[in-house]
């Protein structure tokens, strides 16, 4: 029997494999990501993917592959045989996703500041989400509004120019758009979240003319996160 050479895994095809159908599978972990986000999954649901392929017009081997994702991360739960279910996100979920958001956006947003202040990259692209953010608030559009609120932190995610500590962001970026809908971190009236970013983003824009204090930007970043929540425990105290 004549021997076989072995494939050659360095070619093109050897290296990018399926690329479209895991870009496929990725836009679905968004969209079931999304979903829970708006409340149109509630924790312990059960997925049932026929009935995502249905609505999303795809086959059902991307639909396994997207939950797969979001299983290895956390934001589904079960597998197998069983199939899987909307995780809960309990206080102490919640509260990891807060601190590790937290740790990792200071460090983005201080090289972020730094190369805004250099010229490097440009702060006036802070304006699209806040734009986005009106538009969504004039529909009432919850789902556009929470999009536009992640999509202004990802501005500062890209121009820190941090390749490692951005893919730690991209890891956390759906957890943080379900818990960010909580209505504890939330305010109800989409103009004022408008108003909170316009605020935060003038921070940002102020702090580009001094050095920049890592304890200050960390403060400053949780302060914009945690806004709703104090305030209903000052009121409640009252």
């Amino acid at each position: 029997m004549a021997d076989h050479e072995p494939e050659d895994d360095s070619s093109p095809s050897g290296t990018l494999r399926q690329p479209l159908r895991l870009a496929l599978a990725d836009s679905i972990a968004d969209s079931i990501a999304e979903a829970i986000a708006t409340n149109n999954l509630k924790p312990g649901e059960r997925i049932i993917e026929t009935s995502f392929s249905e609505r999303l017009g795809v086959s059902r081997v991307p639909i396994r592959e997207a939950l797969k994702v979001l299983h290895a991360q956390g934001i589904v739960i079960g597998g197998s045989h069983r199939g899987y279910k909307v995780a809960t996100f309990d206080a102490r979920v919640t509260q990891q996703i807060l601190e590790a958001r937290l740790q990792v956006e200071a460090l983005l947003l201080r090289d972020a500041i730094g190369n805004w202040a250099a010229g490097l990259e440009d702060p006036a692209m802070l304006q699209g989400p806040i734009d986005d953010m009106r538009r969504a608030a004039r529909v009432g559009d919850v789902r556009a509004s929470l999009q536009a609120d992640l999509n202004f932190h990802r501005v500062f995610r890209n121009a820190a120019r941090n390749a490692i500590v951005g893919t730690l962001w991209d890891t956390i970026a759906r957890h943080v758009l379900i818990v960010f809908n909580f209505e504890r971190y939330r305010d109800k009236d989409l103009r004022a979240v408008v108003r909170q970013h316009e605020a935060f983003r003038d921070w940002m824009l102020e702090r580009m003319a001094a050095p920049v204090d890592e304890d200050e930007i960390r403060n400053a970043l949780e302060d914009h996160m945690l806004m709703i929540e104090r305030g209903r425990r000052r009121h409640g105290a009252h």
